[in-house]
């Protein structure tokens, strides 16, 4: 199933990241913090600013 991460970075997000990457899921993390945003693959990491469109 693919699955959209919101606040991939957060509390929740980088402990529900690797389970779902683990049980198959493809995922597209989204985080405002980019530079947390590194190791993330296999995910897709999206970075936005909360102006820019998707």
């Amino acid at each position: 199933m693919r699955v959209l991460l919101a606040g991939a970075t957060g509390v929740i997000g980088t402990r529900l990241l690797p389970m779902l990457l683990a049980t198959g899921h493809e995922v597209v993390a989204v985080s405002s913090a980019l530079a947390a945003s590194r190791g993330w693959e296999p995910a897709h990491p999206t970075w936005r600013d909360g102006f820019t469109t998707l």
